[in-house]
This record gives structure tokens, C-alpha cells and sequence, in this order.
């Protein structure tokens, strides 16, 4: 995917700003991450890079269908890359690891809620939370 002409086709400026944040999600596919953490971590490519700017990036980025929101925790918004495989994720309340899970189940509970009411489901996120093996092994140990 290149950003460069995702952005010029739908009337943006590619800058190095923009670089900087998409590639800090492409380098951590899979892993969402959040504002703050992108920031963080598209600092170290363009130092006066904002937070304000780094916000202003991935929702664009969402608009354009390059990234998605995840919602992992609460209020609180993640993002990674968006590889085109449609995903969920499984976060363990004790070391904070996600793991990716690429069932999903909802299909059909979209399909109960069109034939039942009104309502047009056009997207849905999902996370699971619960112990990964090492911390279920440590917390029986």
C-alpha cells in the first residue's frame, strides 16, 4: 500500500509527519497501539513530530481506510494498520499481551440484527480478555 498515492488521490499532502506515524503502525502490524505509544515511537524518526499531529494522522489515516480503531480498553483508542484481514483481539488482564484472533463470530449476529430490526450494521470490533497460557501457568504455580 502507498501511502503517497493514497493520500495526493484523495487530496492530501504527503509529508513526513504522515510517513513517520504510518509507518510506525506498518512496522507493528498486529499490535495496536496507542496515540500516545505511536507518538512515542514516530518521535524517534521525526523528533518535532506533535501529539496533536500524530492524532490528526491516524484519524486521517482511519478516514482513508489505511488504519483502524481498536477498542481494547474503556474510552481509551487504539490503532493499527489495516492489513485488509478482518480481526479481533484477545488482551490478558495480567501482562497486557494481545493476541490476535481471526475467528469471528459476529457474522451472524449481524445477520440476526438485519433480519430483526431496522438497523444497518456497517462495522463491529471485538476484544476478549482473559489470561494468555504464561500467566495461567504462574498464577496456579
Amino acid at each position: 500500500m502507498n501511502l503517497e498515492k493514497r493520500l495526493h488521490s484523495r487530496g492530501y499532502r504527503y509529508t513526513p509527519q504522515r510517513e513517520a506515524v504510518f509507518g510506525v503502525l506498518k512496522e507493528n502490524e498486529g499490535k495496536p497501539l496507542s496515540p500516545e505509544e505511536v507518538h512515542e515511537l514516530a518521535c524517534k524518526r521525526f523528533s518535532s513530530l506533535g501529539l496533536t499531529t500524530t492524532y490528526r494522522s491516524l484519524e486521517l489515516f482511519c478516514d482513508l481506510g489505511l488504519a483502524t480503531r481498536v477498542h481494547l480498553h474503556g474510552d481509551s483508542h487504539y490503532y493499527e494498520v489495516n492489513t485488509g484481514k478482518h480481526h479481533h483481539h484477545m488482551v490478558c488482564l495480567s501482562c497486557g499481551a494481545i493476541e490476535i484472533l481471526e475467528a469471528c463470530l459476529i457474522e451472524e449476529l449481524k445477520e440476526r440484527v438485519r433480519d430483526g430490526s431496522d438497523f444497518l450494521v456497517t462495522e463491529h470490533c471485538m476484544s476478549l480478555f482473559g489470561y494468555c497460557p504464561g500467566c495461567l501457568t504462574s498464577r496456579k504455580g
